[in-house]
């Protein structure tokens, strides 16, 4: 698989893992079992971070996904970044199905950074539909980062 799973204004794309196919995902559908739209083969449960790449699906991803969406702000020119990002990896592995985990380059996108009001980074924001986003920053190893994942 990618790096990291990528995103568009209608859903995640998930390659199938027997026959390489790009699946589109909707996010009304995330944490539901899927098949491959050619082999029929099970998709995988989504366990890698979302690259967010534009504010469309950013916003489709945090308004329509049943699952809370845990989104990680960073910049590639700072150092406690490069080293969240392992320990952000592996919590997106340990929640598959419970949580997507998403990243935002504030570089990249700084309206959703000021929209979410981020102020430093690395910063975390979990969001679910119809709560309040809580919000944490700083590096933390992947259990900690889980931890106020289910407790925020």
């Amino acid at each position: 698989m990618s790096e990291h799973l990528t995103a568009d204004s209608r859903g995640l794309i998930l390659p199938c893992a027997s026959c390489g196919t790009a699946n589109r995902i909707a996010y009304a559908r995330l944490g539901q079992e899927g098949r491959c739209g050619t082999c029929q083969a099970p998709l995988p449960k989504i366990a890698e971070p979302v690259e967010i790449t534009d504010t469309a699906s950013f916003t489709a991803l945090t308004t329509q996904s049943p699952l809370p969406v845990v989104v990680d702000f960073w910049a590639s020119w700072c150092g406690p970044c490069r080293m969240m990002a392992p320990e952000f990896a592996k919590a997106a592995a340990l929640a598959s199905g419970e949580a997507i985990f998403a990243k935002v380059n504030t570089e990249a996108l700084p309206e959703i950074a000021g929209q979410s009001r981020i102020q430093g980074i690395p910063a975390f924001v979990r969001i679910r539909r119809g709560e309040p986003p809580a919000q944490t920053s700083g590096f933390q190893p992947a259990a900690r980062l889980l931890e106020w994942m289910r407790k925020a």
